[in-house]
């Protein structure tokens, strides 16, 4: 099944990544650096596309030749993609599942760099510190690979969010923009984690995918529970009162979990599957910063 409609991807298209912290790049890119002085050189055209900057218009080949073209600088910016989609057992819960809302996501916001000439490195984590990889892409071009390779990732195996973010930040150079994409959730808690995520500079975002009845969960009765990673099991008998207190709970581990992002300078933004993707990544990607 394909993760994203034509039509929605022709309006990524007019979207970009919004970057606070831009770092230079290991080639010139298309992103024009806060940098000033006497560094900064032309070095080449290209067309004009909707929403460039009209100071960088050569002003002369329109009069000459009738046509938009924008200057290109050496000291230009080329920044770097990290898109990550927690593979663990537990997002295949729910209708739609945790983790094909979690690479719709990711393929959205993916496809949104390529098309701004930004390098993606797209990756799914798998325990205990491996992350599935296609590598580096670029340009537009490469974006049926990105979806290729989202569209044949499943989730499956115990929770390796610890591992794979260390690695990830003993690895990755440059830095840039990095998005995770999970549930967050782990029996041992993601403090480690986050803080391994938080190594890794740059511009952080954490899309914490939720199923509405893991917050909420509407049950009575005597249930088994099992948990979906290490298969253990629980035998509980839920009343109202149960109810309540795993409400308290729920809600105490999401404030938790928000404020030790904060202190990392992580920008989490909480993804209820109930709410439309296309409504997350066009509207609250965008109010929280990541797009624009």
């Amino acid at each position: 099944m394909a993760l994203l409609e034509k039509e929605f991807l022709r309006r990524l298209e007019r979207m970009e990544i919004a970057a606070r912290k831009v770092r230079r790049g290991v080639r010139r890119g298309e992103r024009l650096s806060r940098r000033r002085g006497f560094s900064v050189e032309f070095a080449d055209h290209r067309p004009y596309v909707r929403g460039d900057d009209l100071r960088f218009l050569d002003w002369s080949i329109l009069g000459r030749l009738d046509r938009l073209m924008v200057k290109l600088f050496h000291d230009e910016e080329d920044l770097t993609v990290h898109l990550l989609v927690d593979g663990s057992r537990s997002m295949e819960y729910g209708e739609p599942t945790k983790m094909l809302y979690a690479l719709r996501v990711a393929a959205s916001v993916g496809h949104v760099a390529l098309a701004g000439q930004c390098r993606v490195r797209p990756g799914v984590i798998r325990a205990p510190d491996r992350i599935e990889s296609p590598g580096y892409l670029r340009g537009l071009g490469a974006s049926a690979r990105l979806l290729s390779f989202l569209e044949g990732s499943a989730a499956s195996g115990p929770n390796g969010l610890r591992g794979g973010l260390r690695r990830l930040a003993s690895e990755v150079r440059p830095k840039g923009v990095v998005v995770l994409v999970s549930d967050l959730m782990d029996r041992d808690g993601v403090e480690d984690a986050l803080a391994a995520l938080a190594r890794s500079q740059g511009d952080l975002f954490a899309v914490q995918v939720l199923d509405p009845f893991e917050i909420a969960p509407s049950l009575d009765g005597e249930f088994r529970l099992v948990d979906s990673e290490d298969g253990s099991r629980a035998e509980v008998s839920v009343t109202p009162e149960v109810l309540a207190a795993y409400g308290r709970r729920a809600r105490a581990y999401l404030a938790a979990v928000d404020a030790s992002c904060r202190r990392r300078g992580i920008r989490r933004l909480e993804a209820p599957t109930s709410l439309p993707f296309e409504k997350l990544v066009l509207e609250v990607l965008r109010a929280r910063g990541l797009l624009r």
